[in-house]
């Protein structure tokens, strides 16, 4: 009997975790210290591919409106962690779910953060993304606590007003 109860937590343990979207965790010091201090948190390469790397870090001269230049040796550095670290390269559950066969522009362009906030309003998402907790797209960190140090995608929304809560999730 303890065996079927164990295998059983085991079993419910496996299944609560399996749908459970993780990404690896930027570990990279160039990729930390040039992508996660003042302007926004590492964002995990998983989340789109190649292509779309290739335009966000190739061109930090206009990096969405504002001048992000780094030294030519830390650019290169940064597009080569995300190069190789990009949803069409790696093969975990996060990348192959955030796979896309274009090349968004950003991130919220992905089709996965689409779906992911599909059932929200326009106005709602605007809402959200001016709250003061939140601020911008940028500041994944809001809404997902543990990306930086965990990876893990969950939403921790709570700060959030009612009426702006329900659209979020699968």
């Amino acid at each position: 009997m303890r065996a079927f109860f164990l295998t059983m937590a085991f079993v419910v343990a496996v299944a609560s975790t399996a749908n459970a979207e993780s990404f690896a965790v930027v570990k990279d010091p160039v990729v930390i210290k040039e992508c996660g201090t003042d302007c926004h948190m590492p964002f995990p390469p998983e989340t789109l591919p190649q292509a779309s790397w290739q335009k966000i870090i190739g061109n930090l001269s206009d990096h969405f409106g504002e001048d992000a230049s780094i030294s030519a040796e830390a650019q290169a550095a940064v597009l080569k962690y995300h190069l190789d670290n990009s949803n069409d390269v790696i093969n975990s559950r996060a990348a192959s779910r955030w796979r896309t066969t274009g090349a968004p522009a950003r991130l919220q362009d992905a089709p996965r953060f689409k779906d992911k906030h599909a059932n929200c309003s326009k106005d709602v998402f605007q809402a959200v993304a001016s709250h003061e907790k939140v601020k911008s797209w940028a500041n994944c960190v809001a809404c997902h606590p543990g990306i930086v140090k965990s990876g893990d995608a969950e939403d921790s929304i709570g700060f959030l007003p009612r009426n702006m809560k329900g659209c979020f999730g699968d």
